[in-house]
């Protein structure tokens, strides 16, 4: 949903491009802030719908695998925000990827 389906209909891109430059605090900041802004497909940018829309849509449709006795609404939203959590927690380790990928296997992998 939040990778093909939702910005196929929105013309967003999906994609996380890396800033790949200044300090920690601001490379964290824009990693987390593409979980609420993205580019379109012709270059601007955007509110994040693939990203939100997506991660709730995909979440409701979990409610057909459960049970209803077992699926309160609340465990939407849980799944939900699970989803885009962790979605920010893979940005961030993607924009850091490069330099860790240095440091560590010195450019190998």
């Amino acid at each position: 949903m939040t990778e093909a389906i939702v910005p196929a209909v929105t013309r967003e891109d999906p994609r996380y491009y890396t800033l790949g430059k200044g300090g920690f605090f601001k490379r964290t900041g824009y990693a987390v802030s593409r979980l609420l802004v993205t580019r379109t497909n012709s270059g601007g940018s955007t509110f994040n719908l693939s990203e939100v829309v997506g991660a709730g849509a995909a979440a409701g449709i979990g409610n057909a695998y459960y049970p209803s006795q077992y699926n309160p609404w609340v465990k939407t939203y849980q799944r939900w925000g699970t989803q885009v959590g962790l979605d920010g927690v893979f940005n961030v380790l993607k924009e850091f990827w490069p330099d860790i990928n240095q440091a560590v296997f010195h450019g190998k992998y």
